[in-house]
């Protein structure tokens, strides 16, 4: 209700206010000044081309239109890049199938405090309106970031730290939504300059959603199918009520041991050891001839079932709404302040940020809660199925600096630096499972060399130092540390129209654990002896990029690259409540090591471009949680971390075509992409469990977007076809592939000026078409959904 008494008012002030803007647009005007006060996007350094320049530059105009609650989901409409969802307020980037510990979040080059390799439930708290913009890296990223990037890296480019001078004294946004189906927001972003070389900044957001509508039932059809298997049905969190009946009239004899001793409990037998195939049985030493079964048929076809099983019922664990997806509440804010000094050859400049999260996830753990007291006094407990919540708290301190020196060859010297402090905490309801507290330091240096003949060059040194504890009557994580250098060199060499890319990077990566009181040890393959480990990792890659004529490219590129196990893969033990499995690691895990071959072609002509390229990417010792067919009390899978070979093949396409007619202008896009995530280790335990592809990869899909604008006015649309599933894995049993659906994005914006203050009104939708969309990568996939259909409305207004 309060939802829509908040979206009426919304669309009352934005009718309110049109008549006041008619009336201004009487006013004499001599140009269209509506956006001269956004926040442009800054290159500090433009004058060396950067050896190694990201895949894709994700602008602040485009993160306008494309940002959602989540980082993942706002990159989702990336070649290659999905969305490692965990419902609808966690979500982190899958590049190519790998997210979590082989994708590197960072914030102007700097790791941030991301913990979701290690629980998917811990989101990366991002205040999307306060970035100039983010860069991404699909491949290559491992030498300029170290074996977190095996897979791809991020870079949020931010702007706590002002890296341009204002131009006035005081500029920003301030930005008010709110949607029908996903909440509220407010964003502040100030920017202004203090005398000739100082700049400062101040930002912030905050959102918040109640529990979020879907078209249909939270859970999948295959919840309630009487043919669910055991596995599957701990997955969506059902419980199955189920007869299994014998069919007696397939054994043509009764044991005559069993019936001796049927009731001996030094032999511990049942009815079902009465019925055999044997004639005769091994009695004292001596073989006795078994009385025959007076219900035996003979002569029944082959392939007649030994037993059928006849459900009786299916309930869920906790109740549940059609149409509502549970327990997906969301509040969440952040703030971030800095300030520098821009000179002619130094900058420098400090800055702090916050944020915080409170979210729930849409799953239930089973939870003991005190009862009553019997008269002998011993305790009686209930036990009940909770709501799993995460409550996330960080704060950092950033110092950014960059010398230019003059006559040594050098372009630039850039030294950052920042430290944090942070709390993640998992929470059965209100009851606190799990908590991490962290603190994290991290070192960066970077060297841009002058251009020399054609070489242009950028060298670097960083460091990182993690600390963790731990506490919570469910820890699954001991006390850890971990401790990562490394030193990487980039060089290009261009002579026209060739360029060669040449990298390397050398890292030193430590892991430690310490058991401490009230942490139980794992009871995995490593048996919990949580032994100290030390790895040694190299990065090479090496690229070549041959231009055609000036509308063409050919490009080649290798890349080995090796990343250390990280603390949960090496030590983790116990229920992991958040992600509702027993997890277990392995403190024996060797390094893994990734091989990856591209190919790829482009085409720019007049106005359309279209680009195709090729991956393939061949795991050593690629780490992954495997199922080992155990379900503990409460319907949790006990999972351990193992180790085994897999391929990596991927096709990604893309077009754009950008038109003018008279004072239109048209942007139209498409693109595919297409991953498998191959088993090639011929091991029979993963092939048993695994099967021949991993299971919960993405699918394939392709999509079209297009935008047309005029003068004021734009209209921006985006379409996505997520594909059925082909290349399927197991979770013991065949993994079953979800529908495929078909989302749609809509989103409307109008400019205009009211005295300095330049007023975007903007309304969008998405999910317009209100399909029950389930991603095939989401572990939640049985459980929710993606949310229903969304209109949203707001204002960004600009100073």
């Amino acid at each position: 209700m309060m939802n829509l008494r908040y979206f009426a008012r919304c669309v009352s002030i934005f009718i309110l206010l049109i008549p006041g803007l008619d009336g201004y647009a009487q006013v004499k005007t001599t140009k269209d000044s509506a956006t001269i006060h956004q926040l442009a996007d800054v290159e500090v350094s433009a004058a060396i081309p950067d050896p190694l320049p990201a895949t894709k530059k994700i602008s602040r105009k485009t993160l306008d239109f494309v940002q959602s609650n989540t980082l993942g989901e706002t990159l989702s409409h990336i070649p290659g890049i999905q969305n490692a969802g965990f419902g609808p307020n966690s979500g982190s980037p899958m590049i190519r199938s790998l997210s979590g510990n082989r994708v590197k979040i960072l914030q102007n080059g700097l790791a941030v405090s991301d913990l979701s390799g290690i629980s998917p439930n811990l989101n990366v708290i991002s205040d999307m309106d306060n970035l100039l913009g983010i860069d991404i890296y699909q491949a290559e990223a491992s030498v300029r970031y170290g074996g977190k990037a095996i897979g791809g890296a991020i870079d949020l480019r931010d702007n706590t730290i002002p890296r341009q001078l204002s131009k006035q004294r005081l500029t920003g946004s301030l930005i008010n939504m709110g949607g029908s189906n996903s909440g509220f927001k407010q964003a502040i972003d100030l920017n202004g300059k203090l005398g000739g070389k100082w700049s400062w900044h101040v930002g912030g957001m905050n959102r918040w959603n109640y529990d979020l509508r879907i078209p249909g039932n939270t859970k999948a059809p295959i919840a309630y199918d009487p043919a669910i298997d055991n596995l599957t049905a701990s997955m969506a969190q059902v419980d199955v009520d189920k007869v299994t009946t014998r069919n007696l009239t397939l054994y043509p004899y009764i044991s005559q041991f069993a019936l001796d001793y049927l009731n001996d409990p030094q032999w511990g037998l049942s009815e079902a050891d009465l019925y055999t195939f044997q004639e005769k049985s091994s009695i004292g030493g001596m073989l006795v001839a078994n009385p025959k079964n007076p219900v035996y048929i003979s002569g029944q076809p082959a392939g007649t079932p030994f037993s059928t099983t006849t459900v009786r019922s299916i309930t869920d664990y906790a109740p549940v709404q059609r149409g509502i997806m549970p327990n997906s509440h969301s509040n969440s804010y952040a703030f971030n302040a800095g300030t520098a000094y821009l000179g002619k050859d130094l900058d420098i400049g400090i800055g702090f940020r916050r944020s915080y999260g409170y979210y729930g996830i849409p799953g239930f753990s089973l939870r003991k809660m005190p009862g009553h007291t019997h008269e002998d006094g011993s305790a009686h407990y209930n036990q009940v199925y909770l709501p799993i919540n995460t409550r996330s708290e960080h704060n950092n301190v950033l110092m950014e600096s960059a010398f230019r020196p003059k006559g040594v060859g050098l372009h630039e010297i850039r030294l950052n630096y920042s430290t944090g402090f942070g709390q993640d905490s998992e929470l059965t309801g209100s009851y606190l499972a799990n908590r991490f507290q962290s603190l994290q330091h991290n070192l960066r240096l970077e060297i841009a060399q002058d251009e020399i003949e054609h070489l242009t060059g950028l060298s670097g040194f960083d460091a990182s130092y993690l600390r963790m504890k731990g506490a919570g009557e469910e820890r699954y994580l001991p006390d850890n540390s971990s401790r990562e250098y490394g030193f990487f060199t980039q060089q290009k060499i261009s002579f026209s129209p060739l360029e060669v890319n040449l990298g390397y990077r050398r890292d030193q990566v430590s892991r430690r654990a310490e058991l401490t009181k009230g942490y139980t040890p794992s009871r995995g393959l490593g048996g919990g002896k949580l032994a100290a480990r030390t790895f040694g990792l190299d990065q090479y890659n090496a690229s070549l990029l041959l231009k055609v004529i000036d509308i063409a490219f050919l490009k080649a590129s290798y890349n080995q690259a090796e990343r250390a196990p990280d603390v949960n893969e090496l030590y983790a033990g116990n229920d992991h409540y958040a992600i509702m499995i027993e997890e277990n690691g392995d403190d024996r895990l060797n390094k893994e090591r990734a091989g990856t071959a591209e190919f790829g072609v482009g085409l720019k002509y007049k106005d359309i471009s279209f680009s195709l390229s090729h991956y393939q990417t061949s795991f050593q010792n690629y780490l992954y949680l495997a199922h080992t067919g155990i379900s503990r009390s409460g319907g949790f899978l006990v999972k351990e971390w193992r180790q085994a070979d897999t391929k990596i093949t991927v096709w990604e396409a893309e077009m754009a075509m950008l038109k003018s007619f008279g004072s239109f202008k048209i942007n139209m896009g498409g693109y595919f992409d297409l991953v498998r995530n191959m088993n090639v280790s011929h091991q029979s335990l993963r092939d048993w469990a695994e099967g021949d592809y991993m299971p919960n990869m993405p699918t394939s899909r392709f999509g079209f977007s297009g935008s047309v604008s005029r003068k004021r006015i734009e209209l921006n649309v985006l379409f996505d076809r997520y594909l059925k599933q082909r290349f399927l894995g197991k979770n013991i049993n065949p993994e079953p592939p979800m529908p495929a659906y078909s989302l749609l994005s809509v989103r409307c914006s109008f400019k205009s000026m009211l005295h300095k203050f330049s007023l975007n009104y903007f309304l969008e939708g998405s999910n317009l078409l209100n399909v029950e969309a389930r991603p095939q990568n989401s572990l939640l996939k049985y459980l929710a959904p993606l949310p229903g259909l969304n209109i949203s409305m707001g204002i960004k207004i600009g100073v």
